[in-house]
């Protein structure tokens, strides 16, 4: 096995170069992981799971002849982006091959109002790009200054701006994801339209996204906006009815529960002790008339600086989605989190969740917007004010029999979670059309070598000591 895998090695040294073979120390570690810890359930899976090698393709030739390789000597295969996820989705769980995505990072054309790019291109190169010529991203991560698009398509679901335009899997954002097969003789497959659903959030494990083209929205001139109020309830009235008033041109909508706001360290001097806080990126045009509505509900304005073109921090971005548990864990280690969607009842829902775990969990909601809307080529012609209460809930982790204590009460009182704490595919989310993707698994990767191990309903993985059961 050692010598087939010092064979392999030299193979994939003689396609990409010397220096983009990394195949031990640090560089290989840090390709190896990502913000998995942020679950201590999966900090202690995933701690002693690395990569045999990786290898940082410059072309898709290079790509191809890789991935041809790795199919020969049927070694496992794992696409990775920036390695900001959160669930151990680029963590090779059986050694293998990690593919790095960060030479692929091409913006093809941004003609038409669509961003048609390689998977490697980053986030926050695309936006800034995109701003410079009237357009912007209709929904990003709070990593996407790092991120890479195919990383977040394969990875992560929504974030800032869906407020407006929904996850990517929403109608109309995503125009297609061109996929190369892991074969022998690798193919190129194109998906558009509702057709691409079946590739994006797989973690990889349904072939390797190459290319995207994803619709952009109209560009629009942001304020940064903190509210803040003692009263959480009087604060939660506000924002709630923010999310919903579909003349507000608005990006995100998010808000923060005391002591939350006491995490963002950066933010000190504009917090009040004691008060809970809304963060809104809203239209300028727009941003006198949304704090006189806020004042006028006993809501002050503590926070207003414009999102800048080029886009330059502060980002109040940088506190919200994900990024907010990442502030709570480095202020508090103990502390883990949720991933939620609650229901039109969400009052009553966070009021059980706080009598069952007293003093357990913190409430950071996050609103987007629903799926009850038409879209024609860019624009929407039919919009209804369906706004979806999600969240990132901050939990204070007294170990793993309480943390499905917690998940159990969620689903019992019809809170839905999207499992952080597990690698499996279909425990991290919803996967209504998971018989397309086992499908499509099947037909680009006859060997089942890309990311084993993470799509649970697959029957076949070679590398597992006994085989998956349906």
């Amino acid at each position: 096995m050692e010598s087939q895998t010092e064979a392999l090695k030299s193979q994939l040294r003689s396609i990409v170069g010397a220096a983009d073979l990394i195949d031990a120390g640090e560089s290989l570690e840090t390709l190896s992981k990502d913000y998995y810890w942020y679950s201590p359930v999966l900090k202690k899976q995933l701690e002693e799971k690395r990569a045999d090698m990786a290898v940082r393709p410059g072309t898709i030739d290079e790509l191809r002849k890789v991935v041809s390789a790795c199919c020969a000597a049927r070694v496992p295969i794992v696409p990775r982006g920036a390695g900001t996820g959160n669930y151990g989705q680029c963590v090779p769980l059986y050694g293998g091959v990690v593919v790095d995505f960060s030479r692929l990072d091409k913006i093809i054309s941004l003609e038409g109002g669509v961003a048609h790019v390689q998977a490697g291109a980053r986030l926050g190169t695309i936006e800034t790009e995109a701003r410079k010529v009237g357009w912007e991203l209709r929904c990003m991560p709070s990593t996407w200054m790092k991120s890479t698009m195919g990383g977040f398509f394969c990875g992560g679901s929504g974030g800032i701006g869906s407020i407006t335009w929904g996850g990517i899997n929403a109608p109309g954002n995503v125009k297609s994801v061109t996929m190369m097969t892991c074969e022998e003789s690798p193919r190129l497959v194109r998906l558009e339209e509702a057709e691409s659903l079946k590739a994006l959030h797989t973690y990889g494990t349904t072939g390797f996204m190459v290319e995207i083209e994803m619709r952009l929205a109209r560009k629009i001139d942001y304020d940064q906006l903190i509210l803040s109020a003692p009263d959480w309830d009087r604060l939660l009235d506000w924002t709630d009815e923010a999310s919903r008033r579909l003349e507000w041109r608005k990006r995100l909508v998010t808000q923060f529960e005391w002591p939350i706001p006491s995490y963002f360290k950066p933010l000190a001097k504009h917090l009040r002790d004691g008060d809970s806080i809304s963060f809104l990126l809203i239209d300028k045009a727009q941003t006198a008339e949304v704090i006189a509505h806020a004042k006028a509900a006993g809501i002050d304005c503590v926070f207003n600086k414009p999102l800048t073109d080029p886009p330059r921090p502060p980002f109040i971005t940088d506190y919200t989605w994900n990024h907010t548990t990442l502030w709570a864990i480095k202020a508090d280690p103990t502390i883990t989190y949720l991933q939620s969607g609650f229901g039109p009842n969400f009052r009553q829902q966070f009021a059980e969740l706080r009598r069952l775990f007293p003093g357990e969990i913190l409430f950071h909601l996050e609103w987007t917007a629903g799926n009850a809307k038409m879209m024609k080529g860019n624009e929407v012609i039919n919009r209804s004010n369906e706004v979806v209460v999600g969240g990132i809930p901050i939990v204070f982790y007294k170990g793993e029999e309480r943390l499905n204590e917690i998940l159990a009460a969620c689903e019992r009182i019809g809170v839905f979670i999207a499992n952080p704490h597990t690698v499996l595919l279909e425990d991290g989310g919803r996967h209504p059309n998971i018989a397309d993707k086992r499908a499509f698994k099947a037909e680009v990767d006859p060997f089942s070598l890309l990311n084993p191990g993470k799509m649970k309903t697959y029957p076949i993985n070679p590398f597992a000591p006994e085989p998956a059961v349906l």
